[in-house]
């Protein structure tokens, strides 16, 4: 599978819409930062993206907030991540910041195994895998990159997650940075999918 490299999400979004549907669509960002994760649309405006991307990185929202941009078809119980997250990032920090190399820094959205009518635990978002990799040995800079599997995607879904899973790896760069003492920078996303469509519906 070849995995081409885009400069930002939005580029990333723009050819799942031309490619939608298919299989194993794969695609890498260079540099992860907040101007190029975030992209508005009809569906996604700013301050909806950001309350999804607060929700499902555990933090809290308010039953006002909850009102103002939930919506079944922007996600629902499918696409709430939000379940023992914090719990789930603490452990990825501390895997990596015991273990720099860790091959163990996973977060599965799924708690336990599912039945597949199970729309609820039907989670489109699978696992976020994090590593670290030296940017430099001998001053003992780091890099932190993710790689998002997907079970399936609906291409306009697509922006809330790719801002979700910046949000994420800030929360992570972030926490990792203040347990060691000195900056980690951000790195690279990969975004596999099994299933792209073209929307919820398809």
């Amino acid at each position: 599978m070849a995995i081409i490299s885009y400069d930002s999400a939005f580029d990333m979004f723009n050819s799942a819409l031309k490619e939608a549907p298919t299989f194993d669509f794969a695609g890498t960002i260079p540099i992860f930062t907040e101007d190029n994760a975030l992209i508005e649309t009809e569906l996604f405006d700013e301050l909806s993206l950001k309350y999804y991307a607060k929700k499902n990185c555990g933090m809290e929202v308010t039953d006002e907030e909850k009102k103002l941009f939930e919506t079944e078809y922007r996600g629902g119980s499918q696409g709430d991540y939000s379940i023992e997250m914090n719990e789930k990032i603490t452990n990825v920090v501390n895997s990596l910041v015991e273990f720099p190399s860790s091959k163990r820094a996973v977060i599965m959205m799924n708690n336990t195994w599912w039945f597949h009518d199970d729309t609820d635990e039907a989670k489109c978002c699978r696992e976020l895998h994090f590593r670290l990799t030296p940017l430099d040995n001998e001053n003992h800079k780091w890099i932190l990159s993710c790689t998002g599997f997907f079970r399936a995607q609906a291409v306009d879904i697509m922006p809330k997650n790719f801002y979700f899973v910046y949000n994420i790896m800030e929360v992570i760069r972030q926490e990792i940075s203040n347990a060691v003492g000195s900056s980690i920078e951000t790195g690279s996303y990969t975004h596999f999918v099994t299933i792209l469509v073209p929307t919820r519906y398809d």
